[in-house]
């Protein structure tokens, strides 16, 4: 027994440090005391474990390397927690997943502080010296029989599944989810360019077919509405060029995602998936259904194709007749501007076609902010207003400012290019989700299934059209109907004049039909009740 608690002390002595740091730079809660607990239980997992092998040698080595791992781990969470206010969730390893080695890096730059660097030292310091001291003396000194660590190893796992504690214990999640994560990525074999058409049935194109036609849908990356100051609801004007045309522009007020992250907002923007019917997301994409219409399609994008391995964006961009990634240097810090996309659209305007959609995803207002736009777009400086009084909230908000004003000259660009083509056509602008910036709570960037702000998700979504044949459409109340972009398919479908068995036109935010549904966020919460108190 001496050895054993030995040995598990110099775990308690990692676990109590980390567990007051979150206890200093947060609120006490439930959910820490069950993460404090679920960790007491893996290190004592670790224990008997190790205490299977007699062997002096490899139990003392295999000590060594699970301890190692599991301050990590520790250290790792409680980060995450610092950060976000919450612990890891399947939703959080699904976004790692995806997330390619630029936005890491990005992510990092953009989040370290002095109190992370002295925080992390510390710990490192602590688990360098229990380091030192971690061995076992005698090979049977934990346990006499085999059969104890085994019950007890049996015991802990019941437990911990039983009382749901299981979930918080990363390594279990980090187990389990990449299986999860294949087994989803072997559900979207209906896309990619692999199979361009999907499963949609009775495709036709009602256009008269006068004149070639291009559309542009231009999907934006980390944009929230607040600072978008063509709705007028903003004290800079981030958005000088798009405002010189707002009469031409239809500028719907009320849309939302319904996550605040890229995968979840994108997997039901731009298929058949929605709230209602999340496995639809696997029947087909918009991109297969402008395929099957006989449209030229295709894929642009500024960000870099793959994280780990093949992503939920990815697959359906890759099911457009041309894709193209403009994000694929490694080596370099530095990930291009948007206006690169600009250059493409220009060429693609001189392709032969009479029919071309082109999908234009761009890196948007995507932290780092700083990296978005050249140095002659660092427009606001001053003092910008909030109640967070803290340089690097400042810093922060002037970088998403010049972001979106970078956004905006962009966004002027490709209508401007679409408008010289002289084809008919539009230009379809919406961003994936939103971001908090200091206004409503003192953070930036956008969270998963953590504490979430209406900046996360009001989006902002305009058309501008080339010509105004359809304007019945659009009227003063239709532009401020409520509408959620899991139902965008439906939308982009009806304003391209295509019809199909799939396609709903009560879900289209440009049709008469168009009926109002509950706007159902993270799968469960419904958005304008929730966050009515705001």
């Amino acid at each position: 027994m001496k050895e054993f608690l030995n040995v598990f002390k110099r775990f308690v002595y990692i676990l109590v440090p980390v567990f007051l740091f979150e206890l200093l730079f947060g609120e006490v809660s439930s959910i820490k005391i069950y993460n404090f607990i679920e960790n007491l239980l893996f290190a004592l997992f670790v224990i008997f474990f190790i205490s299977f092998f007699k062997r002096r040698s490899t139990s003392s080595l295999l000590l060594k390397l699970c301890y190692t791992s599991f301050c990590v781990i520790i250290l790792v969470e409680s980060l995450y927690f610092y950060l976000f206010g919450s612990y890891f969730s399947t939703s959080t390893i699904f976004v790692i997943i995806e997330t390619n080695f630029s936005e890491t890096e990005e992510f990092v730059a953009s989040k370290l502080d002095f109190k992370i660097i002295i925080y992390v030292s510390l710990i490192f310091l602590i688990a360098l010296f229990q380091l030192r001291k971690l061995f076992i003396n005698k090979p049977n000194g934990l346990f006499n029989s085999r059969f104890i660590p085994f019950a007890l190893l049996v015991s802990i796992l019941i437990f911990l599944k039983l009382t749901t504690l299981l979930k918080f214990n990363l390594v279990y999640l980090f187990v389990k989810v990449p299986i999860q994560y294949k087994n989803e990525m072997k559900k979207f074999e209906n896309y990619g360019k692999e199979n361009p058409l999907g499963k949609f049935e009775d495709v036709k194109y009602l256009g008269n077919n006068q004149g070639k036609q291009l559309y542009v849908i231009v999907v934006g990356e980390s944009t929230n509405r607040k600072h978008f100051s063509l709705y007028n609801n903003y004290h800079r004007n981030t958005t000088p060029l798009l405002s010189e045309i707002k009469d031409e522009l239809h500028l719907f007020t009320d849309v939302i995602s319904p996550h605040t992250y890229t995968i979840g907002s994108l997997s039901k923007a731009l298929t058949l998936g929605n709230y209602e019917n999340p496995e639809g997301k696997y029947q087909g994409t918009i991109i297969q259904l402008f395929n099957q219409a006989n449209f030229k399609t295709y894929w642009v994008s500024s960000q870099r194709p793959i994280g780990m391995m093949d992503t939920h964006v990815m697959k359906i961009g890759t099911s457009a007749q041309n894709f193209m990634f403009l994000n694929t240097k490694h080596t370099s810090r530095r990930t291009p501007y948007d206006i690169n996309l600009v250059d493409k659209l220009k060429d693609i305007v001189k392709e032969d076609g009479d029919k071309k959609v082109v999908f234009l995803h761009m890196l948007g207002t995507h932290m780092n902010y700083k990296r978005r736009y050249p140095n002659e777009f660092e427009v606001f400086t001053d003092t910008p207003r909030t109640k967070f009084k803290r340089a690097k909230a400042y810093e922060a908000i002037n970088a998403y400012d010049n972001a979106v004003r970078y956004n905006d000259y962009v966004l002027r660009e490709i209508i401007e290019t679409v408008r010289n083509s002289r084809l008919n056509g539009y230009v379809l602008y919406f961003s994936d989700h939103g971001q908090e910036v200091f206004d409503k709570m003192d953070f930036q960037g956008h969270t998963i299934d953590e504490e979430t702000t209406t900046n996360m998700y009001e989006i902002p979504m305009f058309l501008w059209k080339t010509n105004y044949d359809d304007s019945t459409y659009f009227d003063g109340f239709q532009l401020n109907r409520k509408y959620m972009i899991d139902d965008l398919i439906h939308s982009i479908a009806d304003i391209s004049k295509i019809k199909s068995k799939q396609i709903d036109t009560t879900r289209s935010i440009f049709n008469e039909a168009f009926k109002e549904r509950e706007r159902i966020v993270k799968d469960t919460i419904n958005f304008d009740t929730y966050f009515f108190r705001e």
